[in-house]
Formats: structure tokens, C-alpha cells, sequence
């Protein structure tokens, strides 16, 4: 897998840079625009790092895991219940980022594999 060319890692940066862009036509509830910018920033990062560093399973997963939270975001910052619109736009992003993190665990992890083959250390 070369730099910079796996599409998943492409969409997770487009939906953390979604999130932290939606703050700019949602209205603030309490503390939605702290998770909303921590999630997308961090997703976004993440992603990057993936794009730049390809084969390495553990960044996939945490990529996965940082997902994972985007959606749990409106219940953690008690958000999700009075102010759906923003919720909305912390869930589908967090969804789509999700998706494509569990595409990109198997690739990952043969790209590990091709360059780290059992016993060779």
C-alpha cells in the first residue's frame, strides 16, 4: 500500500474536518463544540497519520476507536437529547468514519505482515 492512497483514511480526515466544520452552522449546546473540535480534530489527525505512515494495524484501530467516540460524543456531552440537529452532525460523520476504519484494518494488517513476516526477528 503506497502513501498518501488509501481511500478509508481519506474519508475518515474528510469526516473529521466535516465535524469540526459543522460547528459553523450548528448552534452550541453546552459542551458540543468541545467534542464536536476534539473529535474531528483528532480524527482527522489520526487519519492523516495513517495516510502517511500506511501499514501500521494499530493506528487503524485507534482511528477506529476515535470514530467510536465521534458518535458516542453527543452522549458523553449530553447533547444528543435537546439539540438533535448537532447530534446529527456528530453521528454521521463518527458512522461513516467507523465504516471505513473497519475497511482499513485488514489491509493494514497485510501490509504489517508482508513487512514484518513470523521469525524474523
Amino acid at each position: 500500500m503506497k502513501r498518501w492512497t488509501a481511500w478509508q483514511n481519506w474519508v475518515a480526515v474528510a469526516a473529521g474536518v466535516y465535524t469540526v466544520v459543522a460547528m459553523t452552522w450548528t448552534t452550541a449546546v453546552g459542551s458540543s463544540n468541545a467534542y464536536m473540535l476534539t473529535g474531528g480534530v483528532v480524527l482527522a489527525v489520526i487519519g492523516a497519520i495513517n495516510l502517511a505512515a500506511p501499514g501500521m494495524p494499530a493506528a487503524e484501530w485507534i482511528q477506529l476507536i476515535v470514530a467510536a467516540l465521534v458518535i458516542a460524543s453527543p452522549w458523553m456531552g449530553n447533547f444528543a437529547m435537546n439539540t438533535p440537529g448537532v447530534a446529527w452532525n456528530t453521528w454521521i460523520p463518527g458512522a461513516v468514519a467507523l465504516v471505513a476504519s473497519v475497511m482499513a484494518v485488514q489491509p493494514a494488517m497485510k501490509v504489517y505482515r508482508e513487512h514484518h513476516p513470523m521469525g524474523s526477528h
